[in-house]
This record gives structure tokens, sequence and C-alpha cells, in this order.
């Protein structure tokens, strides 16, 4: 069940892993595409060349007026100036509207008008010089001026305003893109947390996993598994010292048959409590299963680890313990205990086997008896 949960978990991971990796594309694909749209587009700078012309349109209104009222004010030279900055800033304009993001259809008509009004500007030069030789020309020259005049303005106006339009669009544009920027990180931080999320629980359930893998449900003790890989480890550092204790309740299967197995699995209970108060790390109590638990000594002397398992045993055999709500029963526990100094190299199977030698003599020789391995030593 719990491995079936946690598969469902990394499935929905991996979901929302390839909806946001597929979200990340897009938003970067979009934003490729946009900022692409607007790389060389300087609405600024053109809208200032076309402010320029605007005024360069204006200049030449008033040198057009001065020169048709034959107003003292008209200078023919800076009538030349003007159409020298016309002449100059109409293929400037003409080609940053090129260089512009400005679709082709929206400026063609102007960029027209800027191509003729740039074939006339030599004949206006011309007809200004030949004024200046004969002044009965002021007609014709005053014409070309007003039509140049007039096709500049209504140009320049109309290029102003679509320039204007143009920077609006990219002014929403871009805080299009940075909503979208801000969006993407919004969502990069919400599946971030998700996945934290996703990650932790992910872990907390293995943990579960692996307490429930190495606990015995009953007394709540580390079981078989757990306390076989503590002792491998401990085993492979070669330690100075060592002892593995296997302790068994006398005549269990009297109470079971008595009294019943609820009563039985009290009775595990309680002695499981004794144990776990009895050892502190770094060594550790375990039940091997059944009536059977063990101790695994890993900083105790010979004489430390017999005075602990005897303690323990006078104990059990001085509690009292109460079953079925009425009942008081006495019980008592036999151990082997195997243990060795100095470095050598042995196995947890080894030791298992030596303390469970010396559990053997303790069930033949009465019960309720500590032996150790080797020299069979009784307490």
């Amino acid at each position: 069940m719990m491995t079936t949960r946690i598969k469902q978990i990394q499935v929905r991971i991996w979901l929302v892993f390839i909806l946001f990796l597929s979200l990340c594309i897009w938003a970067v694909s979009y934003f490729q595409q946009q900022s692409r749209q607007l790389l060389g587009s300087n609405f600024t700078a053109l809208a200032i060349d076309i402010t320029q012309a605007q005024e360069d349109v204006h200049l030449l209104k008033r040198s057009l007026y001065y020169l048709e009222t034959d107003s003292p004010f008209f200078d023919v030279q800076e009538l030349k100036k003007v159409i020298l900055r016309i002449q100059y800033r109409s293929p400037l304009i003409d080609r940053k509207i090129r260089d512009s993001t400005i679709e082709d259809f929206v400026y063609a008509d102007s960029i027209g008008v800027l191509s003729e009004v740039n074939m006339i500007l030599p004949t206006v030069n011309q007809q200004i010089v030949l004024f200046e030789q004969d002044k009965s020309t002021k007609n014709i020259l005053v014409k070309q001026l007003k039509q140049l005049e007039l096709d500049l303005a209504l140009t320049y106006d109309g290029l102003h305003d679509m320039i204007q339009t143009a920077s609006d669009v990219e002014r929403r544009l871009k805080t299009e893109l940075t909503f979208l920027i801000w969006g993407l990180i919004a969502t990069i931080l919400v599946v971030v947390s998700a996945l934290l999320f996703a990650l932790i629980r992910l872990y907390q359930h293995k943990e579960i996993l692996i307490i429930q893998n190495n606990r015995d449900h009953l007394t709540q003790l580390p079981n078989r598994r757990f306390i076989t890989e503590k002792a491998q480890t401990a085993l492979l550092n070669r330690p100075k010292k060592i002892g593995f204790a296997i302790l068994d309740l006398d005549f269990f299967k009297k109470i079971n048959d008595l009294y019943g197995h609820p009563a039985g699995d009290e009775v595990l209970k309680v002695i499981a409590n004794i144990l776990k108060h009895s050892i502190s790390a770094p060594s550790f109590v375990a039940r091997l299963g059944g009536e059977e638990f063990c101790i695994l000594f890993l900083d105790k002397t010979q004489n430390e680890a017999i005075k602990i398992c005897e303690e323990i045993r006078q104990t059990v055999e001085q509690t009292k313990i109460k079953v079925n709500n009425s009942a008081l029963i006495h019980i008592t526990l036999s151990t082997g205990l195997y243990h060795h100094e100095g470095e050598r190299q042995t196995t947890f199977s080894q030791i298992y086997q030596h303390a469970d030698q010396a559990l053997y003599l303790a069930k033949k020789q009465g019960r309720n008896k500590l032996v150790l391995h080797d020299n069979n030593l009784e307490f």
C-alpha cells in the first residue's frame, strides 16, 4: 500500500514537472519571438527625427510665406539650408522606418511620398538658383515649394501618428512581457514549492517504511532485521569489544494457553518496556520474534554486560504482570550471552550462534539463568 502511494506521488511529480517544463518552453519561445520583433526598433530616436523634420517643414513654410509676400525677411540662403536639411533627413527617416518593426503596408504610402520628394529636390534646388538669377521665375518656385511643403507636412504628420501608435503597441507589449516574466517566476516558485512538499512527503513515507520494516509492531522495539544490520555494520569495523545476548521467556507458551494470546501480548509489552529502560546507546535491544529478545552491546566490557543481563533477569523475575484486567502472573527468562574483547574478524551469524548455544545451556540447566558462552559460567 505504501509502495503504491509512493509511486503515485512520483507520477504526480513527473506530471507537474512536464507541465512546468512545457510552460517554460512556451514562455521562453514567446519571449524570444517578441524580443526578436523588438530588436533594432528605436521609436524614440525615430520620433525625434520626425519632429525635427516637421520643424524643417515649418521653416520651409515660413520662407515660402516671406517669398510670396516679398517680405524683406526672405533669405534665399536660409531657404537653401532648409532644402538641404530636408534632402538629408528624408533618406534617414526612410531607412529608420524600414528598419523598425512596423509592418511594410503601414508606411508604404508615406515612404513613397518621401521617395518622390527626394526625386524632385534637385529640381527645386535648380529652380532656386534660377530664381536668384531671374526673379521672374518666382511663381514657378512658389508653386514647387507649396507642393513640396504640402507633401512633407501631410507625410510627416502621418508618420508621427504612426510612430506614436507603434510606440504605444511596444509599451503594451513590453508590459505584457513583464507580466509574463513575473507570472513565470511565480509559477516557478509555486511549482518548486509543490515539488519540495511532494519530496518531503515522499521522504516521510520512506522514513515510515524504514521504521515499519525495522520495528516490531507489538512491542515497538527494533526487529531482527534492524539488529542484524546494526551488528553487521559494527562487526565490519572490528570493534575492540562486542557482546550479544539472547533472552528467552521461560514457559511463555503456557501463558498463551492459560490466559490467551492477548495476555501473552501484554507480557511481551511489559518485558519490552523493561529492556528498553535497561539499555542505553550505543547498545541496542530488539525483539527477535516470538518470546525471544536480544541485546547488542557495543561499548560494554564482559562484566558490565553480565551485570546488565543479570539485572534484567532479576527485574523480570520480581515483576508482577497484570493480564486480563485481573490476574497477576510471574514470568522468568533465560539468557545466553556471548562477549569478546580485542579485534577479531567475525560475523553476526557466528556471534548469534554462540549466544544461542549459551541460551540452550541456560534452558538445559533449569531456566531463569544467565550463561556465558565458552566458559559456561552460571550466575
